[in-house]
């Protein structure tokens, strides 16, 4: 995995174990072939989560991509404004505006997978595609 100081979109491994830039595509093998969790963690990293420690937070309360389809909107806000209050030994975190508004779009993404029965994927899709998804 990546750690801090790593550019967004370098977590991913391609099959000669080299990381993949932002402007880089998800192969089609490696992407059927990676977790839930890496494709969480890799949308963490595309939305601007830079830090290990807050991707991994956030992993610890939506743990894989499909815990997203029954999540309403609602439980973004209230996640926000849990990390924001508690003391810095607790692990506060600012998801900022940005942020939660991406994370919002990533949550109707994947509903919109889930509505046309399909798995949410990041085949073919690079961080910059990624965030055209939401324009």
């Amino acid at each position: 995995m990546a750690e801090a100081g790593v550019a967004p979109g370098a977590v991913i491994d391609d099959a000669e174990g080299e990381n993949l830039g932002a402007d880089q595509e998800i192969p089609q093998q490696q992407a059927q072939e990676e977790g839930a969790v890496n494709i969480m963690n890799q949308v963490l990293i595309w939305i601007g989560f830079d830090v290990v420690a807050n991707r991994q937070a956030l992993c610890s309360e939506i743990a894989e991509i499909k815990d997203m389809v029954d999540l309403p909107e609602k439980d973004i806000t209230e996640l926000q404004e849990l990390y924001a209050k508690r003391s810095q030994n607790a692990g506060r975190m600012y998801l900022g505006l940005q942020r939660t508004k991406q994370l919002k779009a990533t949550l109707h993404w994947v509903q919109d997978f889930a509505r046309v029965s399909e798995v949410p994927t990041l085949e073919g899709l690079t961080q910059e595609s990624f965030k055209q998804l939401f324009l």
